[in-house]
């Protein structure tokens, strides 16, 4: 399957709808309302999948079949399982956290540069004062 990236002004359409949670260039993530008002809806009422998303302010053509079809088999799967119906916080992405680590070895080696040069100068500064102290 071929993931097709949403375009800018689809991910401010998607982000301005009080039913999304975030949105990035390709996923959706949906509040907890949502979830339960889109089982409900089907539940109740039968209501075609497409036009819950409509009834939720989603265009549905913006998500695509595809995604709606995933959306929807994520989110029964989520309903039955043993956690319920939950708001999935975003994963960090390797690079990000590859970078960070990267960003941390830095800083931390550039420490270490830091205190040893120190040390080398209060070595440097106890020899001056022995001397000082021989020379009396």
């Amino acid at each position: 399957m071929i993931k097709i990236p949403f375009t800018t002004e689809q991910k401010e359409t998607l982000a301005a709808n009080p039913f999304t949670l975030s949105v990035n260039d390709y996923q959706i993530r949906f509040t907890v309302e949502f979830k339960k008002y889109l089982i409900a809806e089907r539940e109740k009422n039968g209501t075609p999948w497409k036009e819950i998303f409509r009834k939720a302010g989603y265009d549905p053509s913006i998500l695509g079949k595809n995604r709606i079809d995933s959306i929807i088999k994520t989110i029964r799967k989520e309903s039955v399982s043993e956690k319920g119906l939950h708001e999935t916080a975003a994963k960090k992405s390797k690079t990000l956290e590859a970078k960070q680590t990267q960003k941390a070895i830095r800083e931390l080696q550039e420490e270490v540069l830091h205190l040893q040069q120190q040390i080398e100068f209060l070595k440097k500064l106890q020899m001056l004062n022995v001397t000082d102290t021989d020379e009396e």
